[in-house]
């Protein structure tokens, strides 16, 4: 092979650790310092805006979201919840937040109570507040899927069929839910999920002869197109496609309701455009080394052809 042998495929040496040690910084680097970069515009995140821009809000109304999803797919559902979320306290639309899945119990409690807090925080001093039990309530984990979705549908008195909240309040006492009675007073669903099945057994049984509410649907990128199928036929209203829908409705979020000059301006970029920027820089970097690595194998031919020696 000999010295220059050796020096022509350096490129092709290069320990396989320090690729992964690069795509790990490239990764935590947004995550640690909150940078994001402007999301690309996504028409169905734009749609998803508009919808929910639309449902009717009010005393008696609730909006319930079904927040599916866990650990294994927060990544994208946790990011999509938080947008639809922080528009409805916005917008002063009282919300319900409910799972079928257990290991979505943290969440159900700590994702609304940390968008409050947030925005408590943004608007101090303003008159504004946002508080458990006026602006939302947690339904809980309710076991059953199917049976429960059926029975939810069907009951004549939500405040029977739930008794209680997650934190063992009786529903009657909530503010939210005082004017509540059946899912007639529930003009939207939205649906968050990564499992297989969840959002077929919400779009089947959630709804009454006289009353069909608007869905909502998040889901991860895997499945997305499987999700078109249910937008496309008009069975669901509005659609987020993975964290990079999320980004840009976050984006949008931003622009109509970040008031200046009455509310702090945000400190800090949402976690979904904080994700997104994470995994693009992440991608430029795989994208660098394959060139990289390409041209490592590529060289010794062209300086063959160029007369510069062999590559036997």
């Amino acid at each position: 092979m000999g010295e220059a042998r050796e020096k022509e495929f350096w490129l092709l040496r290069v320990d396989r650790r320090w690729v992964y040690l690069a795509v790990a910084i490239a990764l935590a680097g947004p995550l640690i310092f909150r940078w994001a970069m402007p999301p690309a515009k996504i028409g169905t995140a734009e749609q998803f805006f508009e919808v929910a821009e639309k449902i009717e809000g009010g005393d008696g109304k609730l909006v319930l979201i079904a927040m599916d999803w866990g650990p294994g797919t927060q990544a994208e559902n946790k990011p999509q919840t938080e947008m639809l979320i922080r528009h409805l306290m916005h917008r002063r639309v009282k919300f319900g937040v409910i799972s079928c899945y257990v290991l979505a119990e943290p969440f159900l409690l700590n994702l609304p109570k940390n968008v409050a807090a947030d925005l408590n925080e943004q608007y101090e001093g303003t008159g504004k507040t946002w508080e458990y039990g006026r602006d939302w309530v947690n339904l809980g984990y309710r076991p059953g899927w199917t049976i429960m979705v059926q029975g939810l549908a069907k009951s004549e008195d939500l405040h029977d069929y739930f008794k209680t909240d997650a934190n063992g309040t009786d529903i009657g006492e909530i503010e939210c839910m005082k004017n509540v009675k059946t899912i007639k007073d529930m003009p939207a669903l939205g649906e968050f999920t990564g499992l297989v099945g969840a959002v077929q057994v919400w779009l089947q049984f959630f709804n009454r002869q006289e009353h069909r509410p608007t869905y909502l649907h998040g889901c991860t990128s895997i499945s997305i197109p499987e999700a078109f199928i249910y937008l496309d036929s008009e069975q669901i209203a509005a659609l987020q496609e993975g964290v990079a829908g999320a980004a840009y409705y976050g984006q949008l979020m931003t622009e109509k309701y970040v008031e200046k000059g009455l509310g702090k301006e945000p400190e800090k970029a949402s976690s979904a455009a904080v994700a997104m920027t994470s995994l693009s820089v992440a991608h430029f970097v795989i994208i660098f080394f394959i060139a990289i690595g390409n041209f490592g194998v590529l060289w010794p031919r062209i300086r063959r052809r160029l007369g510069g020696g062999t590559a036997s």
